[in-house]
């Protein structure tokens, strides 16, 4: 899976996107080889074929707070580096304990149950420290390269899809399927929200929880959101 072509699948979301998200959402050019060689170097990852052709596919967009990918944005190289940096510091602040702050995993055994690791790369952000991103260190039941949701509310890390191609396939069978809803602001041609019509959930990961029969966030996350305050990354 590390190898697999998924060119099918970026002109399926380029003939949506045209179709539905024309003229609002702005990708950026396509990385250039070097910036990708550059980054991997920075990271110290080798990226499966898939994640070259996503970002030689495009560079992200510039837009920090909404996107499409159920209005979340996808990173330009630079922004990831930035999240991983990010993390990485919370990390040493935690004197390299992963499991400074508790969690779990699903399914179980797959992933890694760590509040951070370093050899997850973020995908998107939603505005509140929270990604889809790529597992690069999985568990005995996990696949290297597997798509997973982690970040600063999710405590229960879970497994998307066990591959790019897959987890992108899976968007655009949701897309293609009818499964959004995209609200225009009236005048404005900006898109306020852009989220799955079932379930109606107001955030992309909920939602995504939901359709895989996946476990919830833990009940007690509010008190655990103000009692960690101090140490989580910056909205």
């Amino acid at each position: 899976m590390l190898e697999e072509d998924i060119a099918p699948v970026l002109a399926r979301l380029d003939a949506w996107y045209a179709a539905h998200l024309s003229n609002q959402y702005k990708f950026n050019p396509p990385a250039t080889d070097a910036a990708l060689d550059a980054f991997e170097r920075r990271v110290g990852l080798k990226m499966p074929r898939a994640y070259r052709q996503l970002y030689r596919w495009h560079d992200g967009e510039e837009s920090d707070r909404w996107g499409p990918i159920y209005g979340l944005p996808l990173l330009p190289l630079r922004h990831v580096e930035q999240e991983w940096t990010a993390w990485n510091e919370v990390l040493a602040g935690f004197n390299g304990n992963r499991y400074e702050i508790p969690g779990s995993g699903w399914p179980r055994g797959a992933v890694d149950p760590a509040y951070i690791n370093p050899r997850w790369i973020a995908l998107t952000h939603d505005g509140s420290g929270n990604h889809i991103g790529l597992d690069f260190d999985p568990w005995p039941a996990g696949r290297r390269g597997q798509v997973i949701l982690y970040g600063r509310d999710e405590d229960v890390k879970v497994v998307l899809a066990p591959s790019l191609g897959r987890f992108l396939e899976w968007i655009a069978g949701l897309l293609e399927s009818g499964n959004f809803r995209l609200e225009v602001e009236p005048g404005r041609q900006v898109l306020r929200p852009f989220g799955l019509k079932d379930p109606p959930t107001d955030h992309f990961h909920d939602g995504a929880r939901i359709l895989w029969a996946r476990p919830g966030r833990m009940a007690d996350l509010r008190d655990r959101r103000q009692s960690r305050s101090s140490c989580h990354l910056k909205a």
